[in-house]
């Protein structure tokens, strides 16, 4: 069964115009013939909706000069086109951008999930980074003290240090003054062993003489 619209194509009663768009009727099918007539050889069959561009019309014998999207070109019955895509093509056309809407949705939906996801993991992460600061000022805190405290141990090391220095110095000159009472003690004791020696060799010269003087006045005596 054929359905024709009420408003076929009318064109204008000249040779040669622009080119123009129209679409095959919703006709099951159409010939493109190699000329104005049914004598003429068929090039192709044409399904309803197929877009056609408009090279040429003949008002007179009721065929239009065409061609298709793959640069076949010929002539088809005027009154099986139409300036407007066929209820068919529409519907078609509707599927194809309810399928496409379809799609986007779905896309959206999921783009809409990652992003809850992104969200979930963006807080998770707000989280963990928020400890990490926190551990992160616990530790400069640490540090600080510890810092503190090294300053402290240091001034006390420099502290002893100083008396250790001092201590030293004062051990020299104990050392020095022992060595020096050690030198004036072993002076005196020689001195005095010079001296026991001397008075031993005087003793060991005397001696003999009072002796000898004892003895002559002995002999005198008699």
């Amino acid at each position: 069964m054929k359905i024709i619209f009420a408003g076929w194509l009318v064109l204008a009663a000249f040779g040669v115009q622009a080119a123009k768009t129209v679409y095959v009727t919703d006709e099951l099918e159409i010939l493109l013939r190699s000329g104005q007539g049914s004598q003429y050889r068929i090039v192709s069959s044409l399904e309803s909706g197929t877009p056609l561009t408009v090279l040429k019309n003949d008002r007179g014998d009721g065929w239009t000069h065409v061609k298709t999207e793959d640069k076949k070109t010929g002539w088809v019955l005027t009154r099986f086109l139409t300036e407007s895509p066929t209820a068919r093509a529409q519907l078609e056309t509707a599927a194809r951008n309810l399928d496409s809407v379809r799609q986007e949705n779905q896309q959206i939906k999921e783009e809409l999930s990652a992003l809850k996801g992104n969200n979930q993991n963006t807080a998770t992460e707000n989280d963990a980074l928020l400890k990490e600061k926190n551990r992160l000022i616990q530790e400069v805190t640490a540090i600080r003290q510890a810092s503190s405290e090294a300053v402290q141990i240091m001034e006390e090391r420099d502290q002893l240090q100083e008396r250790v220095i001092n201590l030293e110095r004062d051990l020299q000159n104990v050392k020095r003054e022992n060595q020096t009472l050690s030198d004036s003690t072993a002076q005196d004791w020689f001195l005095i062993g010079a001296g026991v020696l001397l008075g031993g060799i005087l003793l060991g010269l005397i001696l003999p003489k009072l002796s000898w003087r004892r003895k002559s006045r002995s002999w005198d005596s008699f």
